[in-house]
């Protein structure tokens, strides 16, 4: 059994317990107590638990709350399900992919493991990148050399680019690179599926342009793949069906969302950061007249311009 196992299960049976006892441990994994003592050595010294012994109770217990891993069982659980989702979808379920799941698999305590085939994960998209394409990228990444990239863009149009890859980018299952377009001496993301050529150029070194912080905060700026450092707030409503849809759902860490009554009838409000507004218009329009924008004007206005253009080329049907 791995230590990990071993911490986790000190730690929830704390959590449900209120203490746990070293023979408990012992019995539960068959190991000595002078090991015992060296996993709670380690709890306390190196992952900062307020654990002590209680010599009344001959057990020991966490002095103030304290958690070390919340859920980690199911956490875990979920997390070897995406690995080996990912993995079968490339067609790539081998010996490999199965010692990466025995080593997740090991931070979840053995009454759990069972369930390890019950938990299924499936996403609809998946863009899986050009290997060849992705391994020159990383390669110059990793050299800090600049790159000479033909690209085709959502509307056919071919162009020669000079860039310096910066990072490569999953968004909703499709593979997006970061660089910075020497041409247009700004930060690009390029869909990396409309990348047709790369070739790295030796010994044209990249410039530091960019703290790790700085690129960071551009990809999580605002919601969607548009990413920037200006961003706006958007605000819209939606009502019915929406509102139980979106209330689960976080589309970005500072959305904000609160429910309302708005002429006699409940709605969802949700205030969230973009960077472009093109994505959050058409996932809004998907919600049909569940939805409707409220502000900014500029927010208004385009998604009135989307509902106009889609209505007259219904009628020309």
């Amino acid at each position: 059994m791995s230590q990990l196992e071993r911490i986790v299960f000190i730690n929830r049976t704390i959590e449900e317990s209120g203490g746990v006892t070293t023979s408990r441990i012992e019995q539960e994994f068959s190991i000595s107590r002078r090991q015992v003592i060296r996993d709670i050595n380690y709890l306390r010294d190196h992952l900062g638990a307020p654990i002590v012994y209680d010599r009344s109770r001959n057990w020991y217990y966490y002095q103030r709350p304290f958690t070390l891993f919340s859920n980690s069982n199911e956490r875990m659980l979920v997390l070897n399900a995406i690995v080996k989702s990912l993995a079968q979808s490339q067609g790539i379920m081998s010996d490999l992919t199965e010692m990466i799941s025995e080593g997740i698999d090991s931070g979840v305590e053995k009454h759990y493991r069972s369930l390890s085939d019950k938990i299924i994960f499936n996403t609809p998209v998946q863009d899986w990148p050009d290997y060849e394409i992705f391994n020159k990228i990383c390669s110059a990444m990793k050299s800090e050399e600049r790159m000479s990239m033909h690209y085709r863009n959502a509307l056919g149009v071919h162009s020669h680019r000079h860039i310096e890859p910066l990072r490569l980018v999953n968004y909703s299952g499709r593979w997006y690179l970061l660089a910075f377009d020497m041409q247009h001496e700004q930060l690009r993301t390029f869909h990396l599926s409309r990348v047709e050529q790369l070739a790295q150029i030796a010994g044209d070194r990249m410039k530091k342009r960019f703290s790790d912080a700085e690129l960071d905060t551009f990809i999580n700026a605002g919601y969607g793949i548009f990413m920037g450092n200006e961003v706006m707030y958007v605000t819209f409503r939606v009502y019915g069906w929406a509102i139980q849809t979106l209330s689960t759902q976080s589309w970005h860490p500072e959305q904000k969302q609160r429910l309302i009554k708005e002429e006699g009838r409940e709605a969802l409000e949700v205030v969230l950061p973009v960077s472009n507004l093109q994505e959050i218009l058409s996932t809004l329009l998907s919600y049909g007249p569940d939805a409707r924008p409220i502000a900014p004007q500029e927010f208004v206005f385009r998604y009135k311009q989307l509902v106009e253009s889609m209505w007259k080329s219904i009628k020309t049907i």
